[in-house]
């Protein structure tokens, strides 16, 4: 059948990245900006590509093409690391090195759904795992992490994050064994999102592969764990024939990760465990101030490095927009967009699942102490005058 120009329906259906958008958005406005709608840190992280004494390595390591799986001395570093502090007793063919966890989601996404097959996404949810089921023809189905999870014949796998993008949430003990429980029962995949493994603060992290290792596929990041986003290294754990698998699909996206990169990512997980205290210290100090001084009503999160913000009071019906299709709802839209206007920027709610709209997320990790302080006071002033 003729194409041109038509597109693919994948291409159609996927949405613009909301943090591209935002970034955007941030480029319209003149004067001083407090960036809080992005998931970064403003901590420097414990091993910088300036640092390191490149001469250790071979040229070939550092110019040739690199191992599909992953440069080998940091493949056997995260082979400890998954046994020792995850519990995740994988073999080096049970890991494989991505561009991120974003290529690591998506490969992984690839190799366990068909098109046509649905993803139930554990909401409010990562933005762009919902685009990466789109990407692939893959139909998300958004539930609530309280909610009865729906099963149909086309269900192949459950994404869940924890401690959870955008508000925090950590599975307790009950939450982990239900959704295991569904799985098996099903026979599904598990896809565990676990980026902000390292910063639990009122409860302890625990790898959903220690209850069902043969069914879920786990993705870690070097950009939240030890502040290396621009680094893009992050990796995938889980059984050998779907990492064998996932390699492939890798493989074939990028080739390899940099091995420049992941010399960088295995410096930081060799040192930095001093890093990882002081970081934990300084974020939940920073969870503890940003939600005293905020007016407006959010949950004080267990894990992770956002408020997930309840804007509803000050907020009307869903409106025509940016965000999903109007439908009943609330929309908070408008408020973020005068807080926008005094200089802050934030996430609205809509990215996270169509259910959200009356939600943003405040990310309490990007800026330094007197930075969200003046953030949250401008958010303050603009909720005050409405």
């Amino acid at each position: 059948m003729a194409r041109f120009p038509s597109l693919s329906t994948a291409g159609n259906a996927v949405p613009a990245s909301i943090f591209a958008r935002l970034r955007e958005h941030l480029a319209t406005f003149q004067g001083d900006i407090i960036p809080l709608q992005i998931g970064d840190t403003h901590l420097a992280p414990p091993a910088a590509l300036h640092d390191l004494v490149w001469s250790e390595l071979a040229p070939a390591d550092l110019y040739a093409y690199g191992a599909p799986g992953g440069w080998q001395p940091l493949v056997d570093a995260l082979v400890t690391k998954a046994r020792t502090k995850n519990a995740i007793a994988v073999t080096p063919a049970g890991v494989q090195v991505a561009v991120g966890a974003t290529h690591a989601l998506s490969c992984a996404v690839q190799a366990l759904c068909d098109r046509g097959e649905e993803l139930v996404l554990l909401t409010p949810h990562w933005p762009l795992i919902k685009g990466i089921a789109l990407a692939h023809s893959v139909e998300p189905v958004e539930i609530g992490f309280a909610s009865d999870i729906p099963v149909t014949p086309r269900t192949a796998a459950i994404y869940v994050a924890t401690p959870n993008n955008p508000d925090g949430a950590m599975l307790d003990a009950a939450a982990r064994t239900r959704i295991v429980e569904t799985a098996r029962r099903h026979d599904l995949w598990i896809l565990s999102d676990e980026v902000y493994e390292d910063y639990g603060y009122d409860a302890e992290h625990v790898s959903l592969a220690t209850l069902a290792p043969e069914r879920t596929i786990t993705v870690f990041s070097f950009a939240k764990s030890y502040a290396q986003a621009g680094l893009r290294v992050g990796y995938a754990l889980g059984p050998d024939a779907a990492i064998a698998a996932i390699r492939k699909l890798v493989n074939h996206s990028v080739y390899n990760v940099p091995v420049a990169m992941q010399r960088a990512a295995l410096a930081a997980l060799q040192g930095g465990d001093a890093f990882l205290a002081a970081a934990r210290t300084r974020y939940q100090a920073a969870r503890d101030r940003a939600r005293a001084r905020l007016t407006a009503p959010a949950d004080l999160p267990p894990g992770g490095a956002y408020l997930w913000v309840d804007f509803s009071r000050w907020s009307g019906p869903k409106m025509e927009g940016p965000g999903p299709a109007p439908g009943p709802g609330i929309d908070c839209m408008p408020v973020l967009e005068k807080i926008a206007a005094a200089g802050v920027l934030l996430a609205p709610g809509w990215a996270f699942g169509d259910a959200c709209g009356s939600h943003a997320r405040l990310c309490f990790t990007g800026v330094d102490e007197a930075r969200l302080d003046e953030g949250i006071d401008r958010i303050n002033r603009v909720l005050a005058a409405l």
